[in-house]
């Protein structure tokens, strides 16, 4: 049931087998299994694409139900049995797994060795509290949502920084700090006035990821109707080709690589996002274990704004 929903999930066999590190043979032959089981197909397979057909989609709504379920029970084992056992699972986005995560992944592994994770990355925030409401991850770290009937905490509140080649004419307009560079913005050499470059090219993410749309509304709420050249997939690609001279790219402070050759500035008006831990219902001791060190170990955040 699990492997039905992440396909009609994904609308691809592919995509689903890499999110439930299967083979795609194995993940065709269990949903054949599945479908024989059920008396018919469950799913409508188009070129290049599959989705749910009427059957699926009834079926889909109870075997939501049921992983869920059978989830939440493990969970309840796992709490009895204390922070000795089991998997943690993760549900983040993107760029915080890549610029947030790490430090807690990693002092999570020395901690409890045994006690493997399972990291759940959405494209979009929207699609991260979808999963989640629906039984995805013990955890979920990402921004803060507007509303939220389960537990939520703030962990801290992330800058967003331009990545600009070091030989652009508007660098000479950077209003450098007078008492150093925020926490949350280490690299940053102070701030530059959007209006500075609004004859720039820009880069991107894809349309498909929740950053894009957050930094292209703030752009447009100060004034800017950027000229995109290149979008991608990855924020170190963004930054790493912004630094070459390709376009100015915001992005979030947290995620831009400590070896990049372009220069790092604050945007003015300044771009923020606040970041929340969140979850279905009470944490359990793993979950909480997990979030006692992940509060000590957030460095590349200011302190929540709440």
């Amino acid at each position: 049931m699990e492997y039905l929903l992440m396909v009609a999930e994904e609308g691809s066999f592919t995509r689903a087998a890499d999110r439930l590190r299967v083979s795609q043979p194995a993940l065709s032959q269990q949903i054949r299994s599945l479908e024989r089981s059920m008396g018919g197909e469950l799913l409508e397979r188009l070129p290049g694409s599959v989705r749910l057909n009427p059957a699926g989609r009834a079926f889909a709504e109870h075997a939501a139900v049921a992983v869920r379920a059978e989830r939440e029970a493990r969970r309840a084992v796992r709490d009895v049995l204390s922070v000795t056992a089991g998997e943690l699972e993760v549900a983040t986005v993107l760029s915080i797994a890549v610029g947030v995560l790490p430090p807690s992944l990693t002092r999570w592994h020395h901690q409890h060795p045994d006690i493997p994770v399972r990291l759940r990355e959405y494209r979009h925030k929207r699609l991260l509290e979808d999963a989640v409401l629906a039984g995805s991850g013990d955890i979920a770290v990402g921004p803060r949502p507007q509303s939220w009937p389960g537990p939520i905490v703030d962990i801290g509140t992330e800058r967003f920084v331009l990545v600009i080649a070091e030989r652009d004419p508007a660098l000479a307009r950077i209003r450098p700090y007078r008492k150093g560079a925020p926490n949350a913005a280490r690299q940053s050499r102070g701030r530059l006035a959007l209006s500075a470059l609004a004859e720039h090219s820009w880069i991107t993410l894809d349309r498909e990821y929740g950053l894009s749309e957050f930094v292209e509304e703030h752009l447009a709420k100060a004034g800017l109707s950027p000229r995109y050249v290149l979008r991608t997939a990855q924020v170190d690609a963004a930054a790493r080709l912004a630094a070459a001279g390709v376009g100015v790219a915001l992005l979030p402070a947290n995620a831009i690589p400590t070896d990049l050759a372009g220069v790092v500035v604050e945007p003015d008006p300044p771009l923020t996002r606040d970041l929340a831990v969140y979850g279905r219902s009470a944490f359990t001791n793993i979950v909480s274990g997990y979030f006692d060190i992940l509060q000590r170990t957030t460095t590349a955040l200011d302190p929540p704004s709440r």
